[in-house]
Parts: C-alpha cells; structure tokens; sequence
C-alpha cells in the first residue's frame, strides 16, 4: 500500500530529512577539523559550517516530539544511545575513555527533549516556566550547553509559524554569538557566529519530515551515525600517530 504522504506533490523548501543531512555533514566536517587539523583556515571554516549542526538537531528535536507516539520511547531512545555515545566522544574530545564532566550531544538532546516535556505538559502557570530550567541547567555539562535546549523550545513555542520561528532561531543565535564574542578568544568567537546562518536554514523548512528517497534513510539514521563516526574518526586519528 502506498503512503498518502507519497501522493503529495512534494513542497517546495527543505524537508527535516535534508535538514538533517546537512545537519550530519556539518557535525562530521566540525569534529574531523578538531581531531584532525586544530588550527589554520581551512580547520576555521570548517567548523565555521560545523555551528550549523546543533541549531538544525535542536529544532528537529522539537519536531520529533510534537509528531512522536510515545515520548516515552523516544526519551529512552536518546538517552541508550546518548550512553553508547559517551567513550567515542570523550575518546574524541579529550582523548580519554570517558569524560564525566562534559556530556555528548545526544546527552544534550536527551535534556532538551525533557525541557519540551516539563514546558508542554507542565499546567501550573507558576511551575511551567520553572521546571524546564532544571534541564537546562544540566546541560551546562554536555556539549553546547543550555544553547541546545533554548533552541529547542523557542522552535516548539513558535509552533507551525515560520517567521515566529526565524524571529525565535535568531535571538538563540545572536546571544550565543554575543556571548562567544565576549568570552572567548577571537578566532574562537569568529567560528562561533557560524550559527547565524542557522536560521536562514531552518527559515525554509517546509514541514515535512520526510519525502520520497528520504523516508528510505531517515530512519534513525542520527542515532546510529553520531557514535558512529566518532568512533571512526577516533580509529583514524590512532592509526596516523
């Protein structure tokens, strides 16, 4: 039986599934230019495009819980994955087996999800606001910090409108631009404004998760690929010393 979604003209703008794609070259080019390379033009501009990558999970995130059936798989989904993620990042990362203080992405993601969770479903006024800053706060240990689950809930608050949304990714950016360019070294701060160009990307995401080809490789692809290719990256790195 064929899909009523595979009927539809296919809209124009991109799809998550793209969205995503992007989202995975720009991860994969962000952490071989920091295993590989450390330092230059080329090792810049790469992870210039890497700051792409979190800002497009983030924002994907808020998708998958508003379309998911059941939350509660899709929570535990993360947060077994985010556990195998641990040694090859940490290997990635600081070059040890396991880094406790500084949480992989899906660990961040898995926090961002709760943040969603506690916001939607919280109905106490007082509380709403409240609850989600407790996973927030718990992302200041994993990577990109309580950027990620900001992104995440300004996307889910500005539900289907595409301009509340442009409106929401920029202000995440911009603070975590003007936070970089006020902390960090310049050249990390130059690599950092990556990220504006973010939600110039999300801007045309059409509101499909998948569409044609794609639905074939969506699947799960991110949960698989993340480990994955740090794990590769970690084995090329040893094998050049």
């Amino acid at each position: 039986m064929v899909e009523q979604s595979d009927c539809r003209p296919v809209p124009s703008g991109l799809s998550g599934s793209i969205l995503k794609l992007i989202a995975l070259a720009a991860m994969t080019a962000d952490h071989a230019a920091m295993i590989f390379l450390h330092e230059g033009t080329v090792y810049a501009a790469l992870r210039f495009f890497g700051r792409l990558a979190a800002p497009i999970m983030c924002c994907m995130l808020a998708e998958g819980y508003l379309h998911t059936s059941s939350l509660k798989n899709y929570f535990v989904r993360l947060s077994v994955f985010a556990l195998l993620s641990q040694v090859p990042y940490s290997l990635a990362v600081h070059g040890t087996a396991f880094e406790y203080r500084d949480w992989n992405m899906l660990a961040t993601l898995t926090l961002s999800l709760a943040a969603i969770a506690l916001f939607d479903r919280t109905k106490n006024p007082i509380l709403k606001p409240i609850l989600p800053l407790f996973p927030i706060a718990l992302c200041c240990f994993s990577d990109w910090g309580a950027a990620a689950p900001l992104y995440a809930l300004a996307f889910y608050a500005a539900g289907g409108n595409r301009s509340l949304r442009f409106i929401c990714t920029v202000a995440v950016s911009a603070v975590y631009a003007a936070v970089n360019f006020l902390f960090a070294a310049p050249a990390s701060a130059a690599v950092a404004s990556g990220v504006l160009l973010a939600p110039a990307l999300l801007y045309f995401y059409n509101g499909e998760r998948a569409v044609g080809f794609e639905r074939r490789i969506n699947k799960r692809i991110f949960y698989f690929y993340y480990p994955a290719h740090l794990a590769v990256l970690v084995l090329i790195s040893a094998c050049t010393i």
